[in-house]
C-alpha cells in the first residue's frame, strides 16, 4: 500500500471511531453577564454570574435539540448607613441574587465552522435578597446579622447564539437572550403593593462540549 494510502485508511478508521464514540449528550458553561432594563433596572445594577447548559441531540441531530439552561447571577451589593437608638449608626449591606432553571428546544443551522441557533424557552426563576449588619456578626452571629428574602415566579425567554469551531474539541459559545419574568419587580407605596413584569438582557459567554462514550 502507497504512502497515501495509508494515510487515507488511518483517516478513515480515526474518523469511524470519532463517530463511534459521539454520543447524543452535549454539556457546556459560561460567563453571564445580565443587563437589566425598565423597572427592574431601577432595584438592581448589571449583574455577573455563571452558567451551564445540557443539550440532548435525538439521534444526533444536528439542527434539533432538547436544552436545559442553569444560571447564577449576583447583582452586587449596596451599602447603606443606618441608625438606631440602641446601636447608634451601622453599616447595611444589600446583596441581590438570581436562580434561573429553564427548559426548551433548540434548533441549529450548522454553516460549515460556525453554527447559528435558536431556542425558545421557559422556566422557574428566584430571586433573593439577602441584608446583612456586619456589626451584629461580632455580637451575635449569622441568624441575627443577616436575613433572606426570596421570591420565586415563571418566566420565559427568547435566545440565540453562535458555536465556533476552532477545531480544539470544544467549541465557542456565545448566546444573547431576552428575558421577561412574570410580575418579578415589587413596588410599594402608601402599603399599597404593585407587581410588573421584569425584563433584561443576557449575554454569555463560554465553551460547549460535545461528550463522548468511554470503553
Amino acid at each position: 500500500m502507497t504512502r497515501m494510502g495509508w494515510v487515507t485508511a488511518i483517516a478513515l478508521i480515526l474518523g469511524s471511531q470519532v463517530l463511534a464514540e459521539e454520543t447524543p449528550w452535549a454539556a457546556g458553561a459560561h460567563f453571564v453577564l445580565s443587563l437589566p432594563q425598565s423597572d427592574f433596572a431601577n432595584l438592581s445594577k448589571d449583574g455577573e454570574g455563571l452558567g451551564g447548559k445540557v443539550l440532548y441531540r435525538p439521534n444526533l441531530s444536528r439542527h434539533f435539540a432538547l436544552r436545559a439552561d442553569l444560571a447564577y447571577i449576583s447583582y452586587g451589593e449596596k451599602r447603606k448607613s443606618m441608625t438606631d437608638a440602641s446601636y447608634g449608626y451601622y453599616l447595611m449591606q444589600i446583596r441581590n441574587e438570581s436562580f434561573q432553571m429553564t427548559l426548551g428546544p433548540q434548533l441549529s443551522m450548522p454553516l460549515g465552522a460556525i453554527t447559528v441557533y435558536a431556542a425558545p424557552m421557559g422556566g422557574l426563576y428566584v430571586y433573593r435578597t439577602v441584608v446583612s449588619i456586619p456589626a451584629l456578626y461580632y455580637y451575635y452571629g449569622w441568624p441575627a446579622a443577616e436575613t433572606t428574602s426570596s421570591l420565586s415566579r415563571w418566566g420565559w425567554n427568547v435566545n440565540g447564539g453562535l458555536l465556533i469551531d476552532v477545531g480544539i474539541g470544544p467549541v465557542f459559545d456565545l448566546q444573547f437572550k431576552y428575558q421577561k419574568i412574570a410580575k418579578a419587580v415589587q413596588s410599594k407605596i402608601e402599603n399599597v403593593t404593585t407587581e410588573s413584569d421584569a425584563t433584561d438582557f443576557y449575554i454569555g459567554v463560554g465553551v460547549l462540549f460535545y461528550l463522548k462514550k468511554k470503553y
